[in-house]
């Protein structure tokens, strides 16, 4: 059994490997805030920042203090955005070519099952975020996964119904 601390390695890894070009990937834990720039580094919003963190999961218990639940793993982007969108700017496709970001992070993720770690991530919405910090992007994407939770295991030994081997594999939340 995983937890998160298991799992966001496995993710971060995935888009280091996937998306070389990438500034940074973290665990989201409010950088994005005008507070969280207080830190004593500056992050590379230039390349694109990526946090990563759950939106919630919904559990439901199928006995002996197992719970099963979907989750959803939040990935965020935050790029900075100085050149000029509009339609007849010649610095047009540069600043359109960071929202290419989204998509590479999309195909890094989508259908990711971490090797028996957590089974395969599918993306349940998109939206853009408000953000705080002057000439940031910023966007998340949730990607729902099944849990299977087994803390509360009580230690008894008859079978657990609906325990069965699923191609979805599982990993707890902390």
């Amino acid at each position: 059994m995983s937890s998160f601390a298991t799992v966001y390695p496995l993710l971060a890894d995935r888009l280091a490997a996937e998306i070389p070009g990438i500034g940074w990937i973290d665990l989201d834990q409010g950088q994005l805030t005008p507070d969280g720039q207080l830190q004593e580094y500056a992050l590379p919003f230039h390349d694109g920042v990526v946090l990563l963190d759950f939106d919630e999961a919904d559990w439901h218990d199928i006995g002996q203090g197992i719970q099963r639940g979907d989750a959803i793993v939040r990935v965020t982007l935050a790029v900075q955005v100085v050149a000029d969108s509009y339609q007849c700017s010649s610095q047009r496709s540069q600043a359109l070519a960071k929202l290419q970001l989204l998509g590479e992070i999309h195909k890094a993720l989508q259908h990711f099952d971490g090797g028996g770690d957590f089974g395969a991530l599918v993306r349940t919405y998109s939206r853009k975020e408000q953000s705080e910090l002057p000439a940031i992007w910023q966007y998340s994407m949730g990607y729902k996964v099944l849990l299977t939770d087994t803390e509360g295991y009580d230690g008894a030994t008859s079978t657990v119904s609906g325990l069965e081997p699923r191609p979805e594999a599982a990993f707890v939340l902390p």
